[in-house]
């Protein structure tokens, strides 16, 4: 296997309880809940009550190209378009058959998939992107080893939300399936086949939470579901807001990137370099100083010169034009835990070690 090395430029951070981060190098790494083997071997984590107390670098057969974080599983994309995954295995996430139902703490490679160039994951449900624009897809206790996905055009991105999934095709239309991003999601809610989204071209990405949201090539930014968190950004917080078509996002305009986190809120990087957020920011996730509530207009999170953002459960983080990498957001409520001891309302800078440091 590839050996970890010591942490280079920050390119990509994934995740809910536990995080995945890819370097431009190629390696991986890893923080948060280790009780699954989704960050490795767990007799060389050190922990407290299965949450890492240190920076893992992980160790995976190639250099990596992409990653993606399930709820208690991991996923690698690797240079040559296959993939490896570890963590739980009992719903069929790790898509290697009945040999992984029991999960591995070391990456075994996802059966059969080829010429793959993105992934996007989340709970037990794992999607794969080829480089032809099919789509592969596995676990969620229905298929332990992937299945092309039917019915569907040429994508270029998937993103799996609360429920239900949004794609996007490689001519910038939105196809979304699963179940409506209109609340919580029950078990009796009716199931939706794959279809396009009425309305919606000209888009260059989407991101599924517990609403759908997509960003145009324009640079505005439209969301759809329930605004139970402010996820609209219109000013409003009400659980009975619900909307079935896509509303834009007022006052967001020029944006380059949008991410959303399952701690329900929103980041939008613009041209200039500097972000604005929305949405639920209990713990400071938005970035703007504010706590304990919902930031419903859109806010500037207190840093500039970004140049990527990422939003991973109730984490924000930033890579800045000088490579810097800062974090905000929930903290740990166990002193030991990595990176954070306390919750940060405002962006930090965080220092990636090259190995486990141990407290």
């Amino acid at each position: 296997m590839l050996p970890a090395q010591g942490a280079k430029a920050p390119v990509k951070i994934v995740g809910d309880s536990h995080k995945l981060i890819l370097f431009s190098d190629g390696t991986v790494g890893g923080w948060g809940d280790s009780r699954d083997g989704q960050l490795g071997p767990r007799s060389a984590i050190p922990n407290v009550r299965g949450q890492a107390t240190a920076f893992v670098p992980i160790a995976v057969p190639r250099p990596a190209v992409d990653i993606a974080a399930g709820g208690r599983s991991s996923y690698v994309l690797l240079d040559d378009g296959t993939v490896v995954a570890f963590g739980y295995g009992t719903e069929g996430q790790l898509g290697c058959g009945e040999p992984c139902l029991a999960g591995s703490e070391t990456p075994v490679p996802v059966a059969g998939l080829r010429d793959v160039v993105s992934l996007a994951a989340r709970q037990s449900l794992a999607f794969a992107v080829h480089r032809d624009g099919s789509i592969s897809t596995w676990g969620d206790r229905k298929n332990a080893t992937p299945v092309r996905f039917p019915h569907v055009p040429a994508m270029k991105q998937i993103s799996v939300g609360n429920g239900f999934v949004l794609a996007l095709t490689t001519e910038g239309r939105v196809w979304l399936w699963g179940k409506l991003p209109y609340g919580r999601v029950y078990t009796d809610d009716p199931v939706l086949e794959p279809a396009e989204v009425p309305g919606l071209t000209e888009v260059a990405a989407v991101v599924a939470t517990r609403v759908a949201a997509v960003l145009k090539k324009d640079g505005t930014v439209w969301v759809w579901g329930n605004n139970e968190q402010a996820q609209f950004g219109n000013g409003k917080r009400d659980v009975d807001d619900r909307s079935g078509v896509p509303l834009r996002v007022p006052g967001v305009a020029n944006v380059t990137a949008l991410a959303g986190g399952t701690g329900r809120h929103f980041l939008a990087l613009l041209k200039d370099g500097s972000l604005r957020g929305w949405g639920n920011t209990d713990w400071g996730q938005v970035g703007n100083g504010r706590t304990g509530e919902e930031q419903a207009s859109p806010a500037i999170p207190k840093i500039a010169g970004v140049k990527a953002v990422f939003a991973a459960g109730n984490s924000s983080y930033a890579i800045r034009h000088d490579g810097s990498l800062w974090i905000w957001g929930v903290g740990s409520e166990f002193a030991r835990e990595w990176p954070m001891k306390a919750n940060a309302p405002v962006p930090i800078r965080l220092e990636i070690p090259a190995g486990i440091v141990k407290p």
